[in-house]
């Protein structure tokens, strides 16, 4: 299950404050973004709600990304993730190390 997560405050060392669209919940992560312009205030990161979960075995801190290339095809869904900005769309796969 996928969860809608809105950008609505970025600290310093990554950390994004972000809002669940539908449930309001409010989340605090460390987030990195490589090869792609970092997300703003305002862009909508789509996670599998697995990785909100603190008490999942999917849940680290920090999460890293970058976008996922076509010949990207062993890749579990959990890793999968949606950014949405003002200007482009991504698909983009968890990295890990």
């Amino acid at each position: 299950m996928e969860v809608s997560l809105k950008i609505i405050k970025i600290n310093k060392y990554g950390q994004y404050i972000l809002e669940d669209i539908v449930t309001k919940a409010k989340y605090s992560f460390i987030l990195e973004f490589y090869d792609l312009d970092k997300p703003q205030v305002n862009d909508i990161l789509m996670l599998d709600k697995s990785m909100t979960d603190t008490n999942s075995k999917e849940f680290s801190q920090p999460y890293a990304f970058e976008p996922l290339k076509d010949d990207d095809m062993d890749i579990d869904t959990k890793d999968i993730a949606g950014l949405v900005t003002k200007d482009k769309k991504y698909i983009l796969k968890r990295i890990y190390g």
